[in-house]
């Protein structure tokens, strides 16, 4: 069972290291959503890592949706996001990343989820 909440869901490249803006904008979330989950794809370096590190400082309950790479082969990360928005999160935060990142945006887009995009404005 989940934890009570809204979820917002988040995802940003490995390569990606804007963690103050990441933090900034999560925190802005946070306010509007005191009660929020964080889930996020648990990848140990990058976008995703600053948001748990936000995550855990803030003490706000998180989610990894690590990819299942035994099961779904090379598609595990596109199959990841899938599990991600199966629970419908309130909204989607993306940040700079690879075609992963826009495969979990475009599909939020297509069943009404808001995405906050902060892929190409000074991310």
């Amino acid at each position: 069972m989940l934890p009570k909440g809204p979820k917002i869901a988040f995802s940003g490249g490995t390569g990606y290291t804007g963690h103050k803006r990441i933090w900034a904008v999560l925190d802005a979330v946070h306010a509007k959503h005191p009660d929020m989950v964080l889930i996020h794809g648990g990848t140990p370096k990058g976008a995703e890592r600053a948001a748990a590190c936000w995550a855990d400082k803030r003490g706000v309950t998180q989610i990894a949706f690590k990819p299942d790479w035994v099961r779904d082969g090379k598609a595990a990360p596109f199959k990841r996001n899938d599990r991600m928005l199966e629970i419908m999160p309130k909204g989607v935060i993306v940040f700079p990343g690879s075609g992963i990142t826009g495969n979990l945006a475009d599909k939020a887009k297509k069943l009404g989820i808001p995405v906050l995009d902060h892929r190409g404005n000074g991310a």
